[in-house]
């Protein structure tokens, strides 16, 4: 439903299925999709290992992906995503709104995440009325784009001290757009994962 998929940890693999469709090397390192290293000037795979999300515009076209780490450990990030492109601008996209956007209008109300995991636990609980800003800060333009949907938004951001600062800097951008924001304040501890999985959607 999510059209989740999967990076295998060898570093060739998207390469060798890429060029197995004909597409260009020199794209697909524009994109981000290969990098280059001073250790390794052949290109390998940007995503490793990885589960892997689809980030669609609002149109519904894929611009760009998003990996989580599967095993812990280790220097690399557990989270990583497309870096800008010509196609992908993490300021202007919002995840899961080309799927959400119709129910958003329906219910009157958006109810804004941070990442890919806390909107598919809530999709996955049966709500649909979800958008992450994919741990960047709320731009004028996610907020102009979240506008055109609803003009009422319950912020569901970590509890922590980053999360609160990311939440009033969100609230903020949204006010700026006329649409009215609420702090939604969970448990301690809770996410909207784990609330979801213990008290349903009515939770």
């Amino acid at each position: 439903r999510f059209e989740l998929g999967y990076a295998p940890g060898d570093g060739k693999a998207f390469r060798a299925a890429a060029a197995a469709h004909e597409i260009r090397e020199s794209l697909l390192l524009e994109l981000g999709l290969l990098k280059t290293s001073d250790r390794s000037p052949d290109p390998y795979d940007r995503f490793r290992a990885r589960v892997m999300f689809p980030i669609e515009s609002v149109a519904g076209r894929v611009v760009g992906f998003g990996g989580r780490l599967i095993a812990a450990g280790g220097k690399a990030p557990k989270y990583l995503n497309s870096p800008e492109s010509p196609v992908y601008h993490k300021g202007s996209v919002l995840y899961g709104l080309a799927r959400s956007r119709n129910q958003i209008r329906r219910e009157g109300v958006a109810l804004v995440v941070e990442g890919y995991m806390d909107l598919v636990a809530l999709g996955a609980g049966g709500i649909e009325h979800t958008a992450a800003t994919l741990g960047t800060a709320m731009t004028e333009e996610h907020a102009r784009l979240l506008g055109r949907y609803t003009r009422k938004a319950l912020l569901l951001f970590d509890s922590d001290e980053a999360g609160l600062k990311a939440t009033f800097r969100a609230a903020d951008a949204l006010l700026a757009q006329g649409i009215q924001s609420s702090v939604v304040t969970l448990p301690p501890g809770e996410d909207p994962d784990t609330v979801v999985r213990s008290e349903g959607p009515e939770g």
